[in-house]
């Protein structure tokens, strides 16, 4: 499979742009690693508007949920798939509410074959995550303060990040 995907590249792209260098070669003479990490120009824009609303501080809904009192949002998105570390995940924050005696409420965004098992594991474990379907990235930058993205197990452009 490797040997077929390598000629594919190579017989019919002119350039494979490659978001991180973790990914297989493919074709490294016409390969070019961009870290871009897929930031697209929208994250920058609500950004700045938010950076802006937060210096006024004039703004309630914001203040409401990026200030010092506010309660921390979070989030998990991404494909709805076992391999994503979906699973994994649950028994975190069921470890977690049970260790430190917290309440982690999660929204999770996205669609996929596991979503209807996912969120009826979710509920046998008596954990507080709501399953709303898929979004856009940039729609829940202005509503959650805290994120966390798959914590994905395959090593591969591995995104298990926590910030508060």
């Amino acid at each position: 499979m490797r040997l077929l995907c390598s000629w594919m590249c190579r017989a019919h792209c002119h350039r494979v742009i490659k978001l991180s260098g973790t990914l297989q070669v493919l074709a490294p003479e016409k390969e070019l690693v961009e870290n871009v990490h897929g930031v697209r120009r929208t994250f920058l824009s609500v950004g700045e508007t938010l950076r802006q609303k937060l210096q006024n501080g004039k703004d309630k809904k914001v203040n409401d949920i990026f200030g010092p009192k506010a309660s921390p949002a979070v989030y998990f998105i991404g494909k709805m798939l076992w391999s994503k570390g979906i699973g994994s995940l649950m028994e975190l924050v069921k470890y977690a509410e049970e260790s430190a005696g917290l309440m982690i409420d999660v929204d999770m965004y996205g669609y996929g074959p596991d979503a209807e098992e996912a969120a009826s594991k979710a509920s046998r474990m008596n954990l507080t995550m709501k399953f709303h379907g898929p979004i856009d990235h940039a729609a829940l930058a202005e509503t959650h303060k805290v994120r966390l993205l798959r914590p994905s197990p395959n090593g591969k452009l591995t995104s298990t990040v926590f910030c508060i």
